[in-house]
Parts: C-alpha cells; sequence; structure tokens
C-alpha cells in the first residue's frame, strides 16, 4: 500500500511511469492484448510484474477488497502521500474501509512528473482495468477525477458531471473529485462530501 502502509493488495510507491516492455505486450500492435487473455486476477498481476519498473516498484492495480464489488477508482498513483490520506479519510466519512471497498487505478505507476497521463499511456493500461472489470465486476464506482469518470464515457468526465451517475457496464459509476483537484477549496470539498453521502445511500 502507499505511504508504508502494509499492502493488502499490490501498491505503489512513488515512480516514473513505466519503459515499454515488450515481453509485457505484443510485439504485434494489431494483435489483441495480452491483457485479454487473462483467466484470473493473478494472472493479471502476473502480467503487470513482466513490466521493468515492477522489478523495483509494486504495481498499483487495487488495494482492498476487490471482491466487495465497490471500486474508489483513481486514475493513477502520484507522489503525493496527502492524497491517499485524504482518500482514506473519505472512506470513513462514509463508514467504508478497505476491507469493504477496493482502490483501484487506470496506470499502476505514477506519471514522470506527476503530470497528466498521456493517450498512448492510458491506451497501454486501460485494457488492464477493463479486464479486471471483467473478472471482478463491481457494482457502485466512486470515480476520483476525470480521467478515472472516463471509463463511463466522454461525458462522464465533464466538470458538471459530478454527483450525477452514469452506466459502466452493470456497474454504476458515480463520478466525483480527486484530493488533487480540491487543493484546500472549501467549496470542493463541500462537493466532493455531498458526492460521497450519495455513493453511501446507493449501496445496498
Amino acid at each position: 500500500m502507499q505511504d508504508g502502509r502494509a499492502p493488502v493488495a499490490p501498491s505503489a510507491t512513488p515512480s516514473a511511469a513505466p519503459a515499454p516492455a515488450t515481453s509485457a505486450r505484443t510485439a504485434d500492435p494489431a494483435a489483441p492484448h495480452p491483457a485479454l487473455a487473462c483467466e484470473t486476477i493473478d494472472a493479471l498481476l502476473a502480467l503487470l510484474g513482466r513490466f521493468p519498473d515492477a522489478k523495483t516498484r509494486a504495481p498499483l492495480l487495487f488495494d482492498g477488497a476487490i471482491d466487495a464489488r465497490v471500486w474508489v477508482l483513481i486514475d493513477r498513483p502520484d507522489y503525493e502521500p496527502g492524497h491517499r490520506e485524504t482518500i482514506d479519510k473519505m472512506m470513513t466519512a462514509i463508514g467504508l474501509d478497505w476491507s469493504r471497498a477496493a482502490l483501484v487505478s487506470r496506470l499502476p505507476w505514477p506519471t514522470p512528473g506527476d503530470g497528466e497521463p498521456t493517450a498512448s499511456l492510458l491506451g497501454r493500461f486501460t485494457p488492464v482495468l477493463e479486464r479486471l472489470f471483467a473478472l471482478a465486476p463491481p457494482t457502485h464506482v466512486l470515480a476520483l477525477g476525470q480521467l478515472a469518470a472516463d471509463m463511463a464515457g466522454p461525458n462522464a468526465r465533464l466538470a458538471s458531471s459530478r454527483g450525477r451517475w452514469f452506466d459502466w457496464g452493470d456497474a454504476k459509476l458515480l463520478p466525483s473529485l480527486h484530493p488533487r483537484t480540491m487543493r484546500g477549496s472549501k467549496d470542493l470539498r463541500l462537493q466532493a462530501f455531498e458526492h460521497l453521502k450519495m455513493f453511501k445511500a446507493a449501496l445496498p
């Protein structure tokens, strides 16, 4: 887990984005992504383990109880430990913890300089997330940030879409704010809290 916590599932520490690894991807760009052939979550984790960065830094695909079917989705791990602490506090505020939900990331490693992920980087790893979705389908997803919300379609990533429910496959996805977006804004924190209350109310 980030910030030195004992991991429940594979986790991330600050690092650069992984270099392309031909051993983890097919050489033919037209060939199916190797994640599609993974029949288990362990196989997905093994696939990420074939990237060079995994030799020194554990990737974050998910952390927590992936079988609980409740996801908090982020775009990427980042260098600011306070962001993870804020997400933990957000969960506590609605009576959840990582034994009853999973923190899931579109990208398994931070981006260089903590910059916005490129389309090519997202394209490399989104099939891994989609395969995780198929193997351990959630019922409810709280998407923190625009690139997380984008999994439910481009309309879901709009700022005006925060606090509105969208379909992502058979799951219900609620776009909200990532801690890096709030940046101490009281108004944005209040918005995020309203989203949290909506999310809690929708859970079985």
